[in-house]
C-alpha cells in the first residue's frame, strides 16, 4: 500500500521563500516562516494565556505592535511582515522596570513547538484517511535536507540527509553531474553552501559538506543490511513541486543486481527530486536511500542499500573521525 504523507507547511515555506530563523547578536529578534495574522494570533493566545492583557496598535507597513502588561511585567512585541508568509518578531520582557532577556527564550520555544511538524499535521493523500507517520521516522524529518544546484545552465533539485554532527551530507551522485554551484536547504530554513569531497559515480553516491557543526543527523548505528518483503518503509525527501515529503512503501521484490550492484526494489511513489532520499524502517532505522524509479512508472522505486552506503563512507579517504562519531 502506498500512502503519500505531506510535511507540514512550514517546512515547504522554508524550501521556497528561503525564510530562515534567525536572532540578532542580543537575541531579541527572529524570523518564523508564519504569515503576520496567524503569528500574531499565536502570539496573543499565548500571552492571554499566561494572564496578560494586549494591547495593539498598528505601525507602518502593515506592522503591528503588541503591548502586554501583567503586574509589574510588561511585554513589547514588534511583528513585521518578512514575506507573504514568514513574519519577523521583535520582543522585549520587563520586571519591576528592569529589562529580563531570560525571558524571551520562553517566548521562542512556544512559536518554535507551534511550528514543529506533529503527528497531526501529517495526511495522508493518496489513500483518503489520515495515516500516523511512526515516531522513529519523525525523529528523523530534521536531518533531511534538499540540495539545490545549477547544471548545465539549468536549476536542479534532489534530497540528501545529514549523517554526522560534523557537517557531512549524504546524497546520490548523479543529479550533481556538471554542476557549478551547490546549495543546502536545512530543515530550519538555512540555506548553506556545499561542496563535494567525495563522489562515486559507479555506487551513484556523493558526499557534500557544508562546514557547519549540526546537531541532529540519522545516526549510522542502527542501519540495517537485510529487510523482509512486504516490510514498510519510509522515505523523506525533497521531490519537485512537492516540498518535503514523506512517502510510504513496501519492498515488493527481491533484491535486482545492475552492474553489479544490489538493490532493493520498493512499491513506493518516487518523484522527481527524490533522489537521494534517506529511508527508514517503522523505528526510524536506516535501511537505503532513494535512487530512483522504474522508467514510466512512478510507483516502482530502487533504493540502494544501507550496506553500499557504509561501504561508501568507508572506503579511500572519507574523514573516518566524522563516520565513527555517526555510528557511535
Amino acid at each position: 500500500m502506498l500512502t503519500h504523507l505531506k510535511i507540514c507547511p512550514f517546512f515547504l515555506c522554508l524550501l521556497f521563500l528561503g525564510v530562515a530563523f534567525g536572532a540578532d547578536t542580543n537575541g531579541t529578534k527572529k524570523s518564523y516562516p508564519l504569515p503576520m495574522n496567524e503569528m500574531e494570533h499565536v502570539i496573543s493566545d499565548w500571552l492571554r494565556g499566561s494572564g496578560f492583557l494586549i494591547h495593539e496598535n498598528a505601525l507602518g507597513s502593515g506592522g503591528v505592535e503588541l503591548s502586554a502588561v501583567k503586574a509589574k511585567a510588561k511585554w513589547r512585541i514588534i511583528l513585521k511582515p518578512h514575506s507573504a508568509l514568514a513574519t519577523d518578531v521583535q520582543a522585549s520582557f520587563t520586571a519591576d522596570d528592569r529589562p529580563d532577556k531570560s525571558q524571551l527564550t520562553n517566548l521562542w520555544v512556544y512559536i518554535s513547538e507551534y511550528i514543529r511538524p506533529s503527528r497531526a499535521q501529517y495526511t495522508a493523500q493518496d489513500n483518503g484517511p489520515g495515516q500516523d507517520i511512526p515516531n522513529g521516522v519523525l525523529s528523523r524529518i530534521e536531518s533531511v535536507v534538499c540540495i539545490k544546484a545549477t547544471a548545465q545552465c539549468k536549476d536542479e533539485q534532489f534530497s540528501g540527509f545529514i549523517f554526522g554532527s560534523g557537517g557531512l551530507i549524504l546524497s546520490t551522485a548523479h543529479g550533481l553531474k556538471g554542476c557549478s554551484d551547490i546549495r543546502v536547504v536545512l530543515y530550519d530554513g538555512r540555506e548553506l553552501n556545499g561542496h563535494v569531497v567525495k563522489k562515486d559515480v559507479h555506487r551513484d553516491l556523493t558526499l557534500i559538506s557544508i562546514n557547519e557543526k549540526l546537531d541532529t543527523f540519522v545516526p549510522l548505528s542502527g542501519g540495517r543490511d537485510l529487510i523482509g518483503m512486504g516490510e514498510n518503509l519510509y522515505s523523506v525527501g525533497c521531490p519537485v513541486n512537492l516540498g518535503g515529503t514523506v512517502f510510504s512503501g513496501i519492498v515488493n521484490g527481491p533484491q535486482r543486481s545492475v552492474n553489479d550492484l544490489i538493490y532493493w526494489q520498493v512499491n513506493m511513489k518516487i518523484h522527481p527530486g527524490s533522489s537521494g532520499s534517506p529511508v527508514f524502517d517503522v523505528t526510524g532505522n536506516l535501511v537505503g536511500m532513494v535512487k530512483g524509479r522504474y522508467r514510466g512508472l512512478d510507483s516502482v522505486g530502487f533504493l540502494i542499500p544501507f550496506g553500499t552506503i557504509r561501504e561508501f563512507l568507508r572506503d579511500g579517504d572519507t574523514r573516518q573521525e566524522t563516520v565513527r562519531a555517526s555510528e557511535g
